[in-house]
């Protein structure tokens, strides 16, 4: 092989390395740039974005219970049932969340409830959006989207006959604290306001005159929707016959509960939906684009070192070709003399621009972390 093709020859080889260093960091971009989002990072980024408007329900320890499980709060009206009819009275634990609450069947220190009639006091709850359901319904806010969502509104309707209290004196928080079988209890149950309640879905909230629905309230919902039972307990009328001495078996629902902290206990987070991993944190998108500009500042650095190592090697092939004689004519001379040129510029700018591409590309890969 003459000495003039040598340089072309060794130009193929690296060459051939440029591009293939080039596809790679292409591939590498390609693969970091943020993907789609699927249906389930739509749950798990709506179930987080649930999860701190829960947070902060689980600072306010006066919850409605009406729109908690139906199961749930029959546990809970038979064990109030077990403090006022048991002469050996247990306080009731609970862990609460803010969207979550659950009895803590082992968590049962001492104390004494007393069962005291209040005035009839009647209630309605409006519900529009879904700020509005987690803000005023926490408890039952997952179960209850959809039907908010279909419907536009619901509607809580509650009267209260009274309260199943606990005797402050009675009860040692501290010893709570230490139990053992109150480890996963985060409140004790400080009282209970029972009555009856009906829960309804649809309808605009036009307040007229007249008997509410079925007893309960003191004015009736006129709308152009019709509105829905979406769930019940407890009857009206027999909140009327609620005597001193216990509450009337028709009207002694949970309502509403007053929870006392545990000292030094926090609860439990809640965890994502199952089977679903949790999408990258707030942190992760702007990594994300930090390498992604890593890789595309650097696969065109690579290119335009590539280019310029491709001219500056023409260029030295070129030389060696004058200086052995290989141009015949003083014309071709001439014009490999104008090449020479061109493709040395070339060369060195190609070189220097690259390198300045990559020295930008290192600091941003460093930025998007490892």
């Amino acid at each position: 092989m003459p000495p003039a093709d040598r340089p072309f020859g060794e130009m193929d080889s690296r060459l051939l390395l440029v591009v293939v260093m080039f596809q790679g960091a292409l591939s590498g971009c390609a693969g970091t740039l943020p993907r789609k989002l699927t249906t389930d990072d739509i749950r798990v980024r709506n179930f987080e974005g649930n999860q701190s408007r829960c947070q902060v329900m689980a600072t306010h320890s006066e919850p409605l219970v009406t729109e908690w499980s139906a199961s749930s709060k029959a546990r809970l009206e038979a064990l109030l049932n077990e403090t006022l009819a048991d002469t050996d009275r247990n306080a009731i634990g609970v862990q609460y969340t803010g969207c979550e609450l659950r009895i803590v069947d082992d968590c049962r220190p001492n104390a004494a409830y007393d069962w005291s009639k209040t005035t009839l006091a009647r209630d309605t709850i409006e519900i529009n959006d879904a700020d509005e359901l987690y803000a005023k319904l926490p408890l039952g806010a997952a179960t209850l989207e959809g039907a908010l969502k279909r419907s536009g509104r619901l509607s809580v309707q509650t009267i209260v006959a009274g309260q199943i209290k606990i005797k402050r004196a009675s009860i040692d928080l501290n010893g709570a604290s230490k139990d053992p079988s109150c480890a996963e209890a985060t409140h004790l149950i400080a009282s209970v306001s029972i009555g009856a309640f009906k829960m309804l879905a649809g309808g605009r909230g036009q307040v007229s005159g007249g008997a509410g629905i079925s007893g309960i309230g003191s004015a009736r919902a006129s709308s152009s929707s019709e509105e829905s039972l979406v769930r019940e307990a407890g009857d009206a009328h027999g909140c009327n016959e609620t005597d001193e001495k216990t509450p009337n078996r028709n009207c002694r629902s949970p309502i509403q509960l007053f929870l006392l902290p545990i000292p030094n206990r926090t609860a439990r987070a809640t965890q994502p939906p199952t089977g679903i991993a949790s999408p990258p944190s707030d942190k992760a998108p702007k990594s994300a684009i930090m390498r992604t500009l890593s890789y595309i500042f650097g696969g065109v650095g690579l290119a335009s070192l590539g280019g310029g190592t491709g001219s500056y090697m023409v260029s030295n092939g070129i030389e060696s070709k004058l200086k052995d004689g290989g141009y015949a004519t003083p014309q071709d001379q001439t014009d490999a003399l104008g090449a020479l040129g061109n493709t040395r510029t070339l060369g060195v700018t190609g070189l220097i621009s690259g390198g300045l591409l990559l020295g930008v590309a290192v600091p941003l890969y460093l930025m998007g972390g490892k």
